[in-house]
C-alpha cells in the first residue's frame, strides 16, 4: 500500500494551484532559498522517515553551531525562525545529518523501561530523499540532494545548461507562452509523481514551440520534417535532430498517459530523460546560447530593479521624506505566489 501519511494536505494543493497560476503568467522562477513551507515538510518528513529524529537535529545543529540547551536551533529555523538563506543552511545541515545517520548510526536507544527491548535506529534514507528533492523541485528551490551531496542545481550540468534555460526561454517570449503552459505543467506533474503526465506534456511543449515557429504537423517527427522544408531549420540540423524526435515520439505514444501502461512503466529517469531531451532541442532550436538565455534575463531584472530604485528615490525628492530603499532579494518575486497560509 502507498505511503500516504505525508501527501499535500488541502491547503497545501491549493498553495500549488496558485503556483501553477502564477507560473502560467510569469514563468518559472528558481529561488536562491528555502520557503517556509519547504521547511515545515521537512521536518514532518525527518519525524516520519526515522525513529530517532533527535538524533538528527542534534547533528544538525552541531553543524550550524547553533546548539541551544532550549530548543532544536534547525527545526526552529526550518519551522520559519530566521530568512530564507538560513532555512537553506538548516535544511542541508538536516538532510547531510540524515544521510549520515542512516549509514552510521547503530547505537540502541533505552526504551526507558526495564521490561522493553532497546530501540534500534531506523531510517528510511531513500523516502526521505525522494519527498526533500520533490518538495524542492515544487517550489522551485535552485537546490538538491544529488550524488551523495547537497547542491546547486546550478552546478548540476543538465539543470543549468538545459532545464534553467528552457524554462527561461519560454517564459520571457509570450510568443512560446502554450510551449511554456505544457513545460511547466511537465515539471509540475513529475513533482508530483506523475510521471506518465510529465512525460506527455513535455513532448506537448515541443509540439507547441513548433507551432510557435509557425511549423505544424500531425506529430512531432511531421513537424521536423516540416521545420527543414519551411527552412526554419538545416538539413545538417534535421540529421541531427531526427533520432532524438523520433526517440520523443516513440516514448510519447508507447509510455506516455494517453495510452495504456502499467502503474511503474514510467520511471522519475524517463520523465527527466525526456524533459532534458525537449529543453535541448528547444534551446536549440531558438539558436540562442543558454548562457546568452540567463544572462538576458538577468539583465531584465537588474534594469528593472535599477529602474524601480530611481523611481523610489524620486518620489522620495518629491515628497521630502527619505526612506531608505530596499534592495530586492532573490526569491522576492516567488513570494507571492506562495501565500502567507502555513500548508502542513
Amino acid at each position: 500500500m502507498r505511503d500516504t501519511r505525508l501527501d499535500p494536505l488541502p491547503s497545501e494543493l491549493r498553495r500549488r494551484r496558485e503556483q501553477a497560476r502564477w507560473e502560467l503568467e510569469n514563468g518559472i522562477i528558481w529561488i536562491d532559498g528555502c520557503p517556509t513551507t519547504v521547511g515545515v515538510e521537512v521536518i514532518a518528513a525527518v519525524e516520519t522517515f526515522t525513529n530517532m529524529p533527535r538524533r538528527v537535529l542534534a547533528m544538525a545543529d552541531q553543524r550550524l553551531g547553533e546548539e541551544d540547551d532550549r530548543t532544536w536551533v534547525s527545526a526552529e529555523r526550518l519551522r520559519g525562525q530566521g530568512d530564507e538563506e538560513t532555512r537553506l543552511d538548516a535544511l542541508a545541515a538536516v538532510v547531510n545529518a540524515f544521510v549520515w545517520l542512516a549509514s552510521h548510526d547503530d547505537v540502541p536507544e533505552d526504551s526507558g523501561y526495564g521490561n522493553r527491548p532497546d530501540i534500534e535506529p531506523e531510517y528510511d534514507q531513500a523516502a526521505f530523499i525522494a519527498l526533500v528533492n520533490d518538495r524542492l523541485l515544487h517550489a522551485r528551490v535552485d537546490w538538491l540532494f544529488e550524488d551523495g551531496r547537497f547542491q546547486e542545481r546550478g552546478n548540476y550540468v543538465m539543470h543549468s545548461e538545459v532545464l534553467r534555460p528552457a524554462t527561461i526561454l519560454l517564459g520571457d517570449d509570450p510568443v512560446f507562452k502554450t510551449a511554456s503552459d505544457a513545460f511547466q505543467s511537465a515539471l509540475t506533474r513529475l513533482s508530483k509523481g506523475e510521471t506518465d503526465i510529465a512525460l506527455t506534456q513535455a513532448a506537448t511543449a515541443l509540439q507547441e514551440f513548433f507551432r510557435a515557429l509557425d511549423v505544424e504537423g500531425n506529430s512531432v517527427a511531421n513537424q521536423l520534417d516540416n521545420a527543414q522544408r519551411a527552412k526554419v531549420i538545416s538539413g545538417a540540423d534535421r540529421s541531427l535532430m531526427k533520432p532524438l524526435i523520433d526517440w520523443v515520439n516513440a516514448d510519447r505514444s508507447d509510455r506516455g498517459n494517453a495510452h495504456r501502461h502499467r502503474e511503474g512503466d514510467v520511471t522519475k529517469a524517463d520523465a527527466w530523460l525526456m524533459m532534458h531531451v525537449v529543453g535541448a532541442l528547444m534551446v536549440r532550436l531558438s539558436n540562442r546560447e543558454p548562457r546568452d538565455i540567463i544572462a538576458a534575463r538577468e539583465k531584465r531584472e537588474a534594469d528593472a530593479e535599477r529602474a524601480s530604485n530611481e523611481a523610489a528615490s524620486l518620489a522620495r525628492e518629491s515628497t521630502g521624506i527619505d526612506t531608505p530603499s530596499r534592495t530586492s532579494e532573490p526569491w522576492d518575486a516567488p513570494t507571492d505566489r506562495y501565500g502567507d497560509d502555513t500548508p502542513f
